[in-house]
């Protein structure tokens, strides 16, 4: 069984969900580097850790404000990327009280188009099955979580990513985890109801996420900035950590200075 999250540091928190596939050592490189001014923790997924895998974006939020209870955590900023972001709108949108801050890394609030929904659901369907993630499944899939230079250029990233998948990640886990969003609704016009600070990390190699989809939500949040990742795809954070931790850092500046 895999451990419930990873804690270093101490000071203001900073909480961190990870995407789909992930698991929370994907924040190793965020952890280390805030470690020396923040409490910084990462958590695993329900998926990841216990029996109940079916699951909806809702229960994802209440699983991360039962977390922030059982870790006396009263507030933070909370980071997450992919499904971890989604997640983290909707925690946003439901217990903005707990929150000093938001960094949605990967995560635009527009809902996949009917055609991508149904291109989804057929391939995680594949997933609905005993064992881990199989290595067909991980080869098609990790061009939609890391970029094209990040293949060209660090393909050791990949390569254990990929490992990691076929090794350690149970594919039925995996499967729960798109049927969270393969269909979530459109939350753009709520943005406006989300007050905190909220910081929009984005690559420009993410292709299933263009960064045109995320404008609409710096016109929507009262209190959004935009971080552009160069040379990076969906797993920004991981591709290009120091460009990712520059700009959460300097965030993280603005509401704890």
């Amino acid at each position: 069984m895999t451990d419930l999250y990873i804690e270093k540091g101490s000071g203001p928190t900073v909480v961190f969900s990870h995407g789909t596939l992930m698991d929370a050592t994907m924040f190793a490189p965020q952890l280390d580097y805030l470690s020396a001014r923040y409490r910084a923790i990462a958590y695993n997924s329900r998926v990841l850790v216990g029996p109940n895998i079916v699951h909806s974006l809702d229960d994802l939020a209440d699983d991360c404000h039962a977390l922030l209870d059982q870790l006396q955590v009263e507030t933070c900023v909370l980071v997450g990327m992919s499904v971890g972001g989604f997640m983290a709108t909707t925690f946003a949108l439901k217990y903005q009280n707990r929150l000093d801050g938001l960094v949605l890394i990967g995560a635009p609030s527009v809902s996949f188009s009917a055609e991508d929904q149904a291109a989804f659901r057929k391939k995680f369907s594949e997933l609905d099955v005993e064992g881990m993630v199989p290595r067909d499944f991980a080869e098609w899939v990790a061009p939609h979580c890391f970029g094209e230079t990040t293949r060209a250029r660090n393909r050791a990233l990949v390569d254990h990513w990929i490992e990691r998948w076929t090794t350690e990640i149970p594919a039925r886990a995996v499967y729960h985890q798109g049927l969270s969003w393969i269909a979530k609704s459109d939350v753009t016009e709520r943005l406006r109801e989300i007050a905190v600070p909220t910081l929009i990390v984005h690559a420009e190699e993410d292709f299933q996420n263009p960064i045109e989809n995320v404008r609409p939500m710096l016109e929507m949040l009262p209190n959004a900035t935009l971080a552009r990742v160069p040379e990076a795809g969906h797993s920004s954070n991981l591709e290009n950590p120091d460009v990712v931790n520059d700009a959460i850092g300097r965030f993280l500046e603005t509401i704890y200075s």
